[in-house]
Parts: structure tokens; C-alpha cells; sequence
């Protein structure tokens, strides 16, 4: 056996190896001592792979089986019959494509013979040769039914594309603009609160969760206008690469009607919130990305082996803060985030007793986040780096685009303030 070539075939997935097992146990301890046996395993039996191509997927195969067998043995011990597993997996493993409340809608209001053939060829993928087979019909009529029932859908589906978003913009409960607002620094020390959250996108990740926010960008300074509205909703169970999470539909709505949404798909363990794959576009193409992708942490994922936020807020002490309100770390890492002051938020009329988790990336981007006694984010702030993606979409810099926005001065750098978020609870 070549040992050098397992040992560089291992490196090159060591990464996705760990992040799939770590997911995968209840606990650290159990998760080193399945990645021993895993990689013991896959070095004794290296000399049986015929394809070195595959070693990433037949390693990852090899901790599947290993992880099975761990959950085996603790069934075992629990005398719970293995069916039951078989049978929880089936039932909570659709995940991936889903249809939209408004074409379910529509479909339930079609007559039985139009329902029944579009959810044949549109949602379950039938070809009209298939579907003429099991209708015990002709192709040619399955043709025009399917021509009918398209035309009968059109006149009824309630949200033509270029009205649905104006729809929802219309019937909003947000203002145009912003409620004021004010920040003032509490003297009091800084409390320790629960937030359960995506703290960017104010959810909870567990089912029957639902929220929303608006986006506030500066319209004449200091007048900050809404410019769209998102809809945050968990639409469901689902398991990716073995790992039970939830999936979270998000849908933005711009001023003109414009939409644009992407799923995530999260789970709440006791300590942490974990992002474990997201679907979303870019420049037309429909892209996934799961915990299992080299760049995943880069973008989505967060903590070490992607271990995820913390659920527990409070003060860690890798984000200094003097007494000119400058910020500074040590070492930056791709993902940063501390609580650095207790402060009182006033929105419109409501006042909210918080404390200020800072947060920033690899990526030059900044966000003040306010959180409540209740472990809710109250305001949402973003700030850019003052040449943040200078000459790569903006033609200015940052402090010359708002002059007068506030700043937050990091590592000596300069961060520019340069939208709001308010979700509904604040409104």
C-alpha cells in the first residue's frame, strides 16, 4: 500500500470528513473516537479502491457506515426497534424543491381532471408519453388537456409575476420611513441573554416559526427610506447528509415589486444555531451548498468545523472597545462576533434595554446587532469597510458615497454605516 498517497488523498478531504462526523454525533468525544475508527478503517482497507478519483465519496461512505453503526448500538442498548429509524427517515427526508402557498392554492381551486394532470407533468415530472400510458389515453389528448389546464391556471393563479410584489408592498404593516431612532450607552453592565435567532434574518429555526423585516437605505440623509420588505418563514422538516435540520423559505420583495428568495436549512442544538445548506441563485444558476463544501464556512457557516452561533450572548472579550468607541481584534477570523456595550434603543415610541453584539467577517462587512432582554435582535445595522468592493461594483468609496453616515472605526480602518433592518415586532 502506498501510504504517501492516502496520506495526500486524506488531506485534500480530511476537512469534509470531520465536518460530516461532527455533525453527525451527539457529542465531541464520540465524534473523535468514530473519526479514528473511520480513518483506521479507510487506510486498511485503501489497497480495495480501485478508483482514487472516488476516495472523498468512499470515505465519506465509510463514516456513514460508521456513524449507523453507532446509533445501532445505542438503539440496542435503548431496545428501540430499527424499523422506527427506517420509518423517520422516510418521513422526514423530502427536502430540496418545493411549491409555493399561491400555486397550491390555485391548483386546489382547478377542476379535479386539470389539477390532476398539471401535478402530473409540472410537480412529479411526467413526460405526455407517461402520462397518456397511465391515463390509459392518447398522447394527443394529453396535449390538449395539458394546453387547457395551463390556460385555466394562468386566469386564475392570484399573483401575476409583475404584481405580486406590489401586492405585498401595498398591504404592508411597515412604514415608507424609518421610525426615528436612538442609541444611547447604558452605564449598566452588560446582561447575558438566550437568542435563539438567525440573528440576520431575526428567525427561529424550528417549525411553525415566521417573521419578517423591512430594509431602510438613506434617501436624503438622515431620512432613511424603506427600499424592501422580507418574509422569513420554516416550512419544514428536512435531512441533509444525514443531519436533521429545518428548511427556512426567505423572500424579499423590493419597493418596484421585485423579488428575489433563497432556502436555508438550520438546526438549534443546546449551545449553538447551525446553518447546514443553503439554495440560492447566482447570475441565473441555481447553486446548493452544504456543510460539506470547502467554502461553505466562507459565506454561510460559522465557528470552528462550522460549530455554529452560540446560543448564549454575552460577553467574550475577543472584541476590545476604548473609550473612543474604537473596536479592534487581534486575529481576524473569517467570522468574528463579541458583545461590547449595554445601550438603550429607542424606536419610534418603543424603548428596548439591550446590549450590542458586534459582528464581522473576512469579507470587510460589519453589523451592529441589538439584542433584548428577551433574546430578540430589536435593530439590525450594517456597515461596509471603506473600500469595500471598491472597483468590483462601486466606483466610490464608501465614505465618499455617505458622508455623513455613521462610522465605526476597526483595527484603524474605517466601516461606514450603510443600512437598517426593523423586524415586525418592533413596529
Amino acid at each position: 500500500m502506498d501510504n504517501d498517497e492516502f496520506v495526500l488523498l486524506l488531506n485534500n478531504c480530511k476537512n469534509s470528513i470531520e465536518r460530516f462526523i461532527y455533525y453527525k454525533m451527539p457529542n465531541k468525544y464520540d465524534a473523535e473516537d468514530i473519526l479514528q475508527e473511520v480513518l483506521i478503517t479507510g487506510y486498511k482497507s485503501f489497497d480495495k479502491l480501485k478508483s482514487k478519483e472516488k476516495f472523498k465519496s468512499w470515505m465519506l461512505s465509510i463514516a456513514a457506515n460508521k456513524c449507523n453503526d453507532y446509533y445501532r448500538n445505542r438503539l440496542k442498548v435503548l431496545e428501540i426497534p430499527i424499523d422506527n429509524i427506517y420509518y423517520y427517515e422516510k418521513s422526514y427526508s423530502r427536502a430540496g424543491i418545493t411549491v409555493k402557498d399561491a400555486v397550491d392554492d390555485t391548483l386546489e381551486n382547478l377542476r379535479d381532471q386539470d389539477k390532476k394532470i398539471l401535478t402530473m407533468h409540472y410537480i412529479k415530472g411526467m413526460d405526455q408519453k407517461s402520462i397518456a400510458s397511465m391515463l390509459n389515453i392518447p398522447v394527443g389528448t394529453v396535449k390538449s388537456r395539458l394546453y387547457t389546464a395551463r390556460q385555466n391556471f394562468k386566469e386564475i393563479y392570484p399573483y401575476p409575476p409583475d404584481m405580486k410584489g406590489e401586492c405585498i408592498m401595498k398591504n404592508s404593516s411597515f412604514p415608507q420611513i424609518m421610525p426615528e431612532i436612538t442609541i444611547t450607552k447604558s452605564n449598566l453592565e452588560e446582561f447575558e441573554i438566550k437568542c435563539e435567532q438567525d440573528i440576520g434574518w431575526f428567525i427561529i429555526p424550528r417549525l411553525g416559526e415566521e417573521s419578517s423585516f423591512a430594509t431602510y437605505d438613506f434617501d436624503n440623509y438622515p431620512t432613511m427610506k424603506k427600499s424592501s420588505e422580507t418574509t422569513v418563514k420554516v416550512i419544514g422538516k428536512a435531512i441533509i447528509h444525514g443531519v436533521e435540520c429545518v428548511e427556512i423559505e426567505e423572500q424579499e420583495v423590493g419597493i418596484d415589486g421585485s423579488t428575489y428568495g433563497f432556502t436555508m436549512f438550520e438546526r438549534l442544538t443546546d449551545t449553538h444555531l447551525q446553518t447546514i445548506a443553503a439554495i440560492y441563485y447566482s447570475n441565473g444558476i441555481k447553486k446548493i451548498s452544504t456543510f460539506l463544501d470547502d467554502d461553505f464556512l466562507s459565506f454561510w457557516g460559522f465557528g470552528e468545523n462550522n460549530c455554529g452561533e452560540e446560543l448564549l450572548q454575552k460577553r467574550k472579550g475577543t472584541i476590545e472597545c476604548n473609550e473612543k468607541g474604537e473596536l479592534s481584534k487581534e486575529h481576524i477570523d473569517t467570522h468574528n462576533s463579541d458583545i461590547v456595550g449595554r445601550y438603550l434603543v429607542k424606536i419610534g415610541n418603543k424603548e428596548y434595554d439591550t446590549i450590542r453584539q458586534i459582528y464581522f467577517n473576512s469579507h470587510n462587512e460589519l453589523v451592529e446587532n441589538y439584542i433584548n432582554t428577551e433574546g430578540k435582535v430589536v435593530l439590525f445595522r450594517r456597515f461596509n469597510r471603506f473600500d469595500w468592493r471598491y472597483k468590483k461594483g462601486y466606483d466610490q468609496l464608501w465614505t465618499d458615497m455617505f458622508p455623513y453616515s455613521d462610522r465605526i472605526i476597526l483595527n484603524g480602518d474605517i466601516y461606514v454605516h450603510w443600512y437598517n433592518c426593523l423586524p415586525i415586532y418592533v413596529i
